[in-house]
């Protein structure tokens, strides 16, 4: 699967850890309209290489954080992988996750996806990690009840309005990480500025074993993460705050050195 053009130096998924990140506080992370009921509601999408979300109506778009812009969402898609360990694609202090989700934005000033694939600092990926959990996650039913509906690679179905409300659990948390990578698909384009969230989201493991009943070019989907990736040198920020501390925020001289040093590296072109 992974072809000569996903063999660039700064390629994901990575490894993410707090002893080779660089700890800062970037500025408010802000989110408008991720999680808000949607009375058309939202398509669901088998790409054959995942199911895919499309949200419908007016986009939501995020901004803030280490962004010097607006950026606007096009899908949310999600990663799995054969055990309930292994199902993630970054990996946080070498451990893995259940599953992880990705809500690929794009540079609103670019005007679409296509546009933006061509520009260094053409995407935002918010990478969201899910726990496993002897439990089902009932916020998720929304999503995963549809599956069903999807098994054939290129089927698409209807979901309610609400099946992204559980994104709404991230509207005050600020830590996260962030560095520059790659698509972890091809072709692996090294477009991308990640967000990789550090708390995450909880999904029972009969739920994730939904998602492994849906269709690829070649069988069903038991995994669709990619190895973790090296580093080569790259900077990894992790930006923490207390949510409660959001109102008085007031940058640092240490802040703003490395608020300068990531946005350079992002437009540097």
């Amino acid at each position: 699967m992974w072809r000569d053009d996903c063999l660039g130096q700064r390629q994901s998924p990575i490894n993410l850890d707090d002893v080779d990140s660089i700890s800062t506080v970037f500025p408010p992370l802000e989110w408008y309209g991720h999680w808000d009921n949607r009375e058309e509601g939202f398509m669901m999408r088998n790409t054959w290489h995942s199911a895919e979300v499309e949200y419908m109506g007016e986009m939501p778009f995020i901004k803030g954080g280490p962004l010097t812009a607006e950026y606007i969402l096009a899908q949310v898609h999600f990663h799995w992988g054969t055990s309930g360990n292994s199902g993630s694609e970054h990996s946080l202090d070498t451990h893995f996750f259940g599953m992880e989700a990705h809500l690929v934005h794009y540079k609103a000033e670019y005007g679409s996806v296509s546009a933006a694939a061509g520009r260094l600092d053409g995407l935002v990926v918010v990478g969201i990690f899910f726990r496993s959990s002897r439990g089902n996650n009932p916020e998720l039913n929304g999503i995963v009840s549809k599956l069903e509906e999807i098994i054939e690679g290129n089927n698409s179905t209807r979901i309610n309005g609400d099946a992204m409300e559980w994104l709404e659990g991230y509207s005050d948390m600020q830590n996260y990480y962030t560095y520059l990578g790659s698509l972890t698909t091809p072709p692996c384009s090294e477009i991308v500025t990640w967000i990789v969230m550090k708390e995450p989201a909880i999904i029972g493991e009969r739920q994730i074993e939904e998602f492994k009943r849906l269709k690829g070019q070649n069988g069903t989907i038991s995994s669709n993460v990619r190895p973790i990736q090296d580093l080569n040198g790259r900077q990894v920020f992790y930006s923490w705050r207390d949510s409660s501390a959001s109102a008085k925020f007031q940058p640092s001289s240490g802040l703003i050195l490395c608020y300068l040093i990531f946005t350079m590296l992002l437009n540097f072109k």
